[in-house]
């Protein structure tokens, strides 16, 4: 008896749509693409829910006939291709022919559409991948798909989608890739009935500009060369309009947006010597290359792709990119006369009165690191490791060492102490413990700082800020996609609010959480690491021994937060068998 079966269609329907459509944003991009490739001059995108009630594209492009109507929702079903070869000659987006049938697998599907030729218009109406209504209707030149009730067929996939914030963010992410890619296309975003984006027909430098702010006018370098067949152009940042956080980084290839750490890497070591690490450049770069010399055949998504010679375009890349830096001149030069001991010829004259009240104003900062240990509890069992043991004992001072390290003396035991990841620990715990609801303690900036943010990041700024604030951030909303910083954490040394808050968002982008709980644990430890509480240089023998007190306070006091020895014990046998 045969145990194979073939599944039915609705099943296999549903199985292929899961490697297509992944959520709200993918309707939306397959949907943008279909309307790209009908030659349209306007698109329209409307979600309610954010996208998981409805998701509507309209566009006035070729239309499509009665015939096609029905057809299009067939998997496999396609204009773009014919035959086998056709696959090494793509120039569409689309060219698979199962987006819409993954997308009329999973949703709700009302189609409208009318030819130029067309005297009237076609509305199909599909649910579970079967036409359930079909009739002429008048309607204008183009095509208008509305996806309702993403998944409702598979309720533990709509389980899986994220907060409504998270998945407008992911519909912007793909609404902005394609729009980019053409400027000569009007788009337009609206979410529950506001406008999001208005972008009109345009060149590529001016729709950066409307896409993200206009601050990027005077920070945009235009790239442009030709290498045989292969031409690369479009646009990068200047140095020193790097971030924190990805997500403005966009490649393409003939046209296609695509993802390739590949090329990512090729682009950021050009800026090598002119940017801070772990920071990225702005780059919008368009690759045009002959189909046959590339594969986009090989994901469902269409966003990888193979080159025949990766390593040409590689250094192509990179080889454009570092002469549009040398071309405006922005790649780093030697000054062979200046003064390197510029410092040490700056002279300062300010009056008794005056340096007083600057030595009394950094005396009360040094003071302040104290208010980071308030409210910690020693409640754990390892403080009975010093039990019987001051920390503050003359007799086993703690010595620094190489700034980083501390040693102490316990009994017959030597503990050598990375006071760098006992500080994260220390930091960790108190504001872990500390009540979301409760603000921390806050000290003033002296001058606010204000903060943009593409639409993207914002949307994740508005799912984080509760979190932020109960750290001990004076933060609130400023104006359009930006925010301003009037305060810190008290007691923390040297923060710099912009690279902290950027920081955040990076840190919730690369680990796509959306748990509540996981998220304020990420902002957390990102935010213990980065913190201070007192300098590495010159600690005192109180500061060393504070470190040592509140790290044991802790309720994990061997590891860091991300999982790095605190410290390590020496026994007596131990230190005498090293010698």
């Amino acid at each position: 008896m045969s145990i194979i079966t073939q599944l039915p269609k609705s099943v296999a329907n549903q199985i292929a749509a899961g490697e297509v459509i992944q959520r709200p944003s993918s309707i939306i991009k397959e949907l943008i693409e279909n309307s790209i490739d009908a030659h349209s001059k306007n698109i329209k995108v409307i979600i309610k829910d954010a996208g998981k009630q409805s998701v509507t594209v309209i566009d006035d492009g070729v239309g499509m006939t009665k015939e096609d109507a029905v057809k299009c929702f067939g998997r496999h079903s396609t204009s773009k291709l014919s035959k086998a070869e056709d696959l090494f000659k793509i120039k569409t987006m689309g060219f698979r022919g199962e987006a819409l049938a993954s997308i009329a697998a999973v949703s709700e599907i009302t189609l409208k559409t009318k030819t130029k030729s067309g005297k009237i218009g076609q509305q199909i109406i599909l649910r579970d991948s079967k036409v359930i209504e079909q009739k002429e209707i008048s309607f204008q030149k183009g095509t208008s798909i509305n996806a309702k009730n993403l998944f409702y067929n598979i309720p533990a996939r709509r389980n899986f989608l994220k907060s409504n914030n998270l998945e407008i963010k992911y519909i912007i992410d793909e609404f902005v890739r394609c729009a980019i890619a053409n400027p000569e296309i009007s788009f337009s975003l609206i979410n529950e009935e506001a406008e999001m984006y208005n972008l009109k027909s345009t060149n590529l430098r001016k729709r950066i500009i409307s896409v993200f702010k206009k601050s990027y006018e005077k920070n945009l370098i235009e790239c442009q060369e030709k290498y045989g067949a292969i031409s690369i152009n479009g646009f990068i940042g200047k140095p020193e309009n790097t971030k924190k956080t990805r997500g403005e980084q966009f490649i393409y290839v003939n046209n296609r947006f695509i993802k390739s750490a590949y090329l990512n890497h090729a682009i950021t070591n050009s800026y090598e010597g002119m940017i801070e690490e772990k920071k990225f450049p702005f780059y919008v770069l368009f690759i045009s290359i002959n189909t046959d010399l590339v594969d986009v055949n090989i994901h469902p998504t269409k966003t990888e792709i193979k080159f025949e010679d990766e390593k040409l375009i590689y250094n192509l890349v990179k080889s454009t990119v570092k002469k549009s830096l040398e071309k405006f001149n922005v790649s780093p030069s030697i000054n062979f006369d200046a003064d390197i001991n510029f410092k040490e010829n700056i002279s300062f004259k300010i009056g008794s009165s005056e340096n007083k009240n600057i030595q009394e104003t950094f005396s009360n900062k040094k003071k302040d690191w104290e208010k980071i240990f308030e409210n910690v509890k020693v409640e754990n069992s390892d403080k009975m490791l010093f039990e019987n043991t001051s920390s503050i004992d003359n007799e086993n001072k703690p010595v620094q060492f190489l700034e980083n390290f501390i040693f102490k003396q316990v009994g017959e035991k030597l503990l050598i102490f990375n006071h760098k990841y006992c500080q994260q620990r220390i930091l960790y715990e108190k504001f872990k413990n500390s009540n979301i609801n409760t603000y921390t303690n806050t000290q003033q900036s002296l001058f606010p700082q204000y903060i943009e943010f593409n639409n993207s990041d914002f949307k994740i700024i508005q799912e984080i800020i509760d979190d932020i604030k109960s750290i001990g951030f004076n933060i609130d909303f400023f104006g359009e996609n930006s925010v301003v910083v009037n305060g810190i954490p008290n007691g923390l040394d040297d923060i710099n609010e912009k690279e902290i808050i950027e920081g955040f968002v990076e840190e919730i982008k690369n680990n796509n959480s959306d748990i509540k709980f996981e998220k304020r644990d990420l902002i957390i430890k990102f935010f213990s690491k980065k913190a201070k509480i007192i300098n590495n240089k010159n600690l005192s023998r109180v500061e060393m021994n504070l470190i040592i007190d509140r790290l044991f306070a802790c309720k994990n006091s061997k590891y860091s937060p991300e999982g790095k020895q605190n410290y390590i014990e020496l026994g007596i046998d131990k230190v005498e068998n090293l010698f």
